[in-house]
């Protein structure tokens, strides 16, 4: 993966529930009348929470705040581009 770009936002329709196995992402309100995907990383669901909570849906400031390794943060930014191809990020200059 190349340099990732500025901001990686959460749509503000984006709910999270936590699971053992990671958690949920619930998308209402839209226009393919909802989704939901599972995700089986609990660090990335704890990642996207911190972004909704304290990052007003900021996923890139969340990471930046963090002092993840350079390959976990590939790593979680190419998990967010999956995300973003599913319509729960959008990506910004």
């Amino acid at each position: 993966m190349a340099q990732a770009p500025a901001s990686y936002r959460l749509i503000s329709e984006v709910k999270i529930r936590r699971e053992t196995f990671g958690g949920i992402l619930y998308k209402y309100g839209c226009a393919d009348r909802g989704a939901l995907s599972f995700i089986n990383s609990p660090r990335l669901i704890e990642l996207l929470i911190a972004a909704q909570q304290s990052f007003a849906g900021d996923v890139s400031a969340a990471i930046e705040s963090q002092s993840y390794a350079v390959t976990s943060k590939q790593k979680l930014y190419a998990a967010l581009d999956d995300l973003a191809r599913r319509g729960y990020v959008l990506v910004g200059d």
